[in-house]
C-alpha cells in the first residue's frame, strides 16, 4: 500500500494546533487522494523513565505510544502489523542522511506527547531524554535474510545460537541496516550490528516470516591459522565438495558447538535395551565381556558398600533396574523390641475359658 519507507507520495503537509496550546512541533498529516499516513512528533524518553516495570522491553524493537495515537491510527487506512519509522531530523549519519530506524508498537499506554524507546534506539538516533523524534507509519517488505555482526567474541560462548535468536527476535518487528540492537540471554547482554537485509537493502519486516540469519565475524575474533602441507590439496577438494556449507570460521565454530550440544543432549536421553546379553548356561561359556562387566559391577558395589558408613546421614540413591517397582524395604524391628518369654506366655493365655449359656438345651 505504501511505498517502501519513502515519503515521495506524501507531499502535502497540513500543520495545525490545539487552540491556545501549541505543541513543541506541529502535528503533520501527510496524505494524497489515494492513501493516508500517520506522522507526528513526540518527545522521546528511554524505557528506564517509564512508570511501569518494563525493563525487558529494552531488549526488543517496540515502543510505547500514547492512547491518542491509537485513536488517530484507527481512523486511517494503514497496513497491519503497525510499523513505524523513527527519524531524528536534527542529526545526520556519516552518509549525510537523517538518522532513522524502524520499530513496532508494544502498548498505547504512554503519556500524551511522549514515546518511550529502548535504550539502543536512543543511542542509534543519538537522542537525549526529551528530544523530538518523528514517528511515521510505514509498510516494509517481509524479510528473507539478515546478516548480523556480534560486537564481542562472548557471543560464541552461546551453545545454541538458533534457539537464542529465535526467542530474541520475537521481540522485534523490523530490522534496519545500521541498527545496533541489544539482546539478553542468561543475564548477559549481547550487541548485534545489522549489516545487511534482503530483499530490501535498507529495512525489512520480520513479523511472521521465515528469516535466514547469517553472521559476520565478531569484533575481536581471530581467524585460525590455516595449515599448509601435503594435505592442503585434499582440504581444497573437500571444500569444493562442501561448497554449500558455511565458509566463515566463525560459522563453523558455531555449527561445531551446536553439534556438540546436540550430541550431549542425545547421550542423556533414555535408550532402551542397553547392556550385554547373559546366557543361562555355565559360566565357562560366558563371553569375556560379560564376565568382565559382571566382575566390575560386583567390585563397584563392594567398594560403594565399604565407603558408606552406618553413621553416614547422606541418603543413598535408589538404583533399580528398568521395569522394577519398589514397595519399600523389609521391616526390621529395632533392638530391644523383640518379644520376651513373659510376653509370649501372656499372648498364649489370652482368650482361654469355657462358654456359658443362659438356658440349657433340652435333650430330646
Amino acid at each position: 500500500m505504501y511505498a517502501e519507507d519513502s515519503d515521495d507520495d506524501f507531499a502535502m503537509d497540513i500543520g495545525g494546533g490545539f487552540g491556545g496550546f501549541m505543541p513543541p512541533r506541529p502535528l503533520h498529516a501527510r496524505y494524497t487522494g489515494r492513501q493516508r499516513q500517520f506522522t507526528k512528533f513526540y518527545s522521546a524518553y528511554p524505557i528506564a523513565a517509564y512508570q511501569g516495570n518494563k525493563m525487558d522491553a529494552n531488549y526488543g524493537g517496540k515502543i510505547f505510544m500514547p492512547p491518542s495515537a491509537l485513536d488517530e491510527i484507527s481512523q486511517l487506512e494503514v497496513v497491519y502489523p503497525l510499523l513505524f519509522k523513527l527519524q531524528n531530523d536534527e542529526e545526520e549519519s556519516t552518509s549525510g542522511t537523517k538518522l532513522r530506524t524502524h520499530c513496532g508498537v508494544l502498548e498505547f499506554t504512554a503519556e500524551e506527547g511522549r514515546v518511550y524507546l529502548p535504550q539502543w534506539m536512543m543511542d542509534t538516533l543519538r537522542l537525549s531524554p526529551g528530544s523530538a523524534v518523528e514517528v511515521i507509519n510505514v509498510a516494509l517488505l517481509h524479510g528473507s535474510l539478515v546478516k548480523l555482526q556480534p560486537q564481542s567474541v562472548d557471543f560464541l560462548d552461546i551453545s545454541d545460537h538458533r534457539a537464542v535468536l529465535e526467542n530474541a527476535l520475537r521481540r522485534f518487528s523490523a530490522l534496519t541496516v545500521g541498527d545496533m540492537i541489544t539482546i539478553e540471554y542468561n543475564n548477559h547482554e549481547y550487541k548485534l550490528n545489522v549489516l545487511e537485509t534482503q530483499p530490501s537493502p535498507s529495512a525489512i519486516n520480520i513479523v511472521e516470516t521465515d528469516l535466514s540469519v547469517d553472521f559476520a565475524p565478531p569484533i575481536g575474533y581471530v581467524e585460525p591459522t590455516a595449515q599448509s602441507g601435503p594435505g592442503s590439496q585434499a582440504s581444497n577438494s573437500s571444500s569444493m565438495a562442501n561448497i554449500n556449507q558455511p565458509t566463515s570460521s566463525m560459522a563453523k565454530d558455531i555449527r561445531q558447538k551446536e553439534d556438540a550440544a546436540k550430541g550431549e543432549a542425545a547421550s542423556l536421553r533414555f535408550q532402551a535395551f542397553r547392556g550385554a546379553g547373559v546366557r543361562l548356561s555355565s559360566g565357562a561359556d560366558k563371553p569375556s565381556s560379560v564376565r568382565s562387566y559382571a566382575s566390575s559391577t560386583a567390585d563397584n558395589n563392594e567398594k560403594q558398600s565399604q565407603d558408606i558408613s552406618p553413621d553416614d546421614e547422606t541418603p543413598v540413591p535408589l538404583d533399580l533396574p528398568i521395569g522394577t517397582l519398589f514397595f519399600g524395604y523389609k521391616l526390621i524391628p529395632p533392638p530391644g523390641s523383640e518379644p520376651t518369654d513373659a510376653n509370649d506366655a501372656n499372648e498364649e493365655d489370652k482368650f482361654q475359658g469355657e462358654g456359658r449359656v443362659l438356658r440349657q438345651r433340652r435333650k430330646r
